[in-house]
């Protein structure tokens, strides 16, 4: 399987094709074909920084002992 990469624009945008092709994987099907689908993985990718952050945080506080 000789496959040609595709010289990318940027870094971000090779991320966001990576991130989408990994949920493109995870979604239901329903949520694959919808045009919202953009805006979904968006918003799911920024609550899984906060959620990240807020756990980050905690355990930071937790191990420096505040």
């Amino acid at each position: 399987m000789a496959k040609q990469k595709k010289k990318q624009d940027s870094v971000f945008k090779e991320a966001w094709e990576n991130m989408s092709g990994d949920f493109e994987r995870l979604l239901p099907e329903k949520l694959r074909e919808r045009k919202g689908k953009k805006k979904f993985v968006l918003w799911l990718f920024v609550l899984e920084l906060l959620v990240l952050g807020a756990v980050g945080k905690f355990v930071w506080e937790w191990w420096v002992g505040r």
